[in-house]
């Protein structure tokens, strides 16, 4: 199905040509963590979501980890919001200075469950690649926002890096 639906007679305004388009969020700048395992949601990749409303959401994620420190993620969601996320990414053991040979993350998760991805260059500046997506049903207006840390706290830092983006496209 089409969002929105335009029935003749309706009226053409700004607010109805701006719901139309998806939504946009990108890292400008990387953001390291180091020596903490709290999740916090990135300053950068957070979108506002508008009530009983479809979303499909999708996150394309650069971060550079130590083999110590990692990568982990979740995601924040508008109270009541129902769904699912799909990741891929690098494994949780996966491991190749040169990320040409590692064994992946494939799967479909709750939002809030945590998902733990290898500093498979094990380096904060060789980076690696993750996609999360999610179709979203909200019940109510919030924000959608990647949460993430450090799997393992360690002093070297975990980097989201610069290029990183989400959008947001509303289907119903």
């Amino acid at each position: 199905m089409q969002y929105p639906i335009i029935l003749p007679g309706r009226r053409i305004t700004d607010s109805l040509l701006n719901s139309m388009h998806p939504q946009f969020a990108f890292k400008a700048a990387h953001t390291d963590r180091s020596s903490t395992t709290a999740f916090a949601p990135d300053p950068d990749l957070v979108l506002p979501l508008a009530g009983s409303a479809v979303y499909q959401v999708q996150a394309w994620l650069l971060y550079g980890a130590g083999s110590t420190g990692d990568f982990k993620t979740s995601w924040q969601v508008p109270s009541g919001a129902t769904g699912n996320r799909a990741v891929l990414g690098p494994g949780s053991t996966a491991l190749d200075g040169g990320a040409d040979n590692i064994s992946s993350r494939l799967g479909v998760h709750n939002f809030s469950t945590t998902v733990n991805y290898n500093g498979v260059r094990n380096s904060t500046g060789n980076m690696a690649f993750v996609l999360e997506t999610a179709t979203i049903w909200t019940a109510s207006a919030g924000d959608v926002a990647i949460l993430w840390a450090q799997n393992t706290s360690d002093g070297t830092a975990t980097r989201l890096g610069a290029g990183s983006y989400m959008t947001a496209r509303r289907l119903a």
